[in-house]
């Protein structure tokens, strides 16, 4: 009893114990990771249509609502969110080239993941355990093999639905045509961003009474949560919440605590997305009338349903 006491003790002296001044930084830096990620897909966008008018504010917009319902979406579902929306505020846009824009945005995400995995061994840490793999190797064996052919059936399906659009997503990757265009107007805003995730969760850490953390438990946590960001929304947040809890025991900090962090930093962080996605859908959609929208439909289905005990007297001969 005392070892759940104490645990729960960590936990509440994360929060009772709260660096204002690290944890309001910490928000501020989050909030500039949308616009200088928006920026670096609105020049993508630029290169790509170079004839039409794309501004920063509908990339800004689109960026908010895609990561709050990435919170939703599992699998980067939320990647047709802002496809969607950006397609129709650009004059002459179709959605194959503004999907490939997205792709080429995302691209970078997927070799930073790598690259974290990479450092994070490097260290002499990671949060892969890679001694457990090879001595049962068939299991992420047969999980590979099972990926790599989901992946090459959704390829060959895409490839067959894509007849006919190669042009359109050729000049979804036109920037790359143009030597160092990509690197001076797009990769220096997605470093800019990373930097910003990094300066986030180093003050958050900060802020929820881990000041002496060190720099290999920072980029582990940050691998972390890359690794696990196609998950559904409670596995993702469950899946985060145990290995942040595992990274800081390990380097000496107490359970309860890590916890306090990991809950509290998520709560925060998720609960700012939402809102400035649900502000950002508001400005740019206009009014949702949610619950209009949900009585018609719950009316209409309604209406929908046979009368049953009418159809069963009708049967009757």
């Amino acid at each position: 009893m005392s070892a759940i006491a104490d645990f729960f003790s960590e936990f509440a002296h994360a929060f009772s114990h709260l660096v204002v001044w690290a944890y309001l930084l910490g928000i501020v830096t989050f909030l500039a990771q949308s616009a200088t990620r928006s920026r670096a897909w609105r020049n993508l966008l630029v290169a790509t249509f170079p004839g039409s008018t794309v501004r920063w504010r509908d990339a800004y917009g689109a960026t908010l609502v895609t990561r709050g319902a990435g919170i939703f979406l599992p699998m980067h579902g939320e990647e047709a969110v802002r496809i969607t929306m950006m397609k129709d505020r650009i004059k002459g846009a179709s959605t194959a080239a503004v999907a490939a824009t997205a792709g080429v945005d995302a691209l970078f995400d997927v070799i930073l993941t790598v690259v974290l995995l990479g450092v994070s061994a490097w260290l002499g840490a990671s949060v892969v355990k890679w001694h457990e793999i090879a001595a049962h190797p068939l299991k992420p064996i047969l999980f590979a093999a099972l990926v790599l052919a989901a992946i090459v059936t959704a390829f060959i399906a895409l490839r067959r639905k894509a007849r006919g659009l190669g042009d359109e997503l050729r000049q979804g990757v036109v920037i790359f045509k143009h030597r160092g265009e990509y690197t001076r107007t797009v990769l220096g805003w997605q470093l800019a961003d990373f930097t910003l995730q990094l300066a986030t969760l180093y003050l958050m850490l900060v802020a929820f009474g881990f000041a002496s953390v060190t720099l290999v438990a920072v980029v582990l946590i940050r691998t972390a949560q890359r690794v696990t960001v196609s998950l559904p929304g409670f596995l993702e947040a469950g899946s985060q919440q145990a290995m942040i809890v595992a990274i800081l025991s390990q380097v000496g900090f107490p359970a309860g605590a890590a916890l306090g962090f990991g809950f509290g930093s998520k709560i925060t962080l998720s609960g700012l997305t939402v809102v400035l996605a649900l502000s950002a859908a508001r400005i740019m959609l206009g009014p949702l009338h949610l619950r209009k929208q949900l009585g018609e439909r719950l009316s209409h289905a309604f209406h929908a349903i046979p009368p049953t005990r009418g159809a069963l007297r009708a049967q009757r001969p």
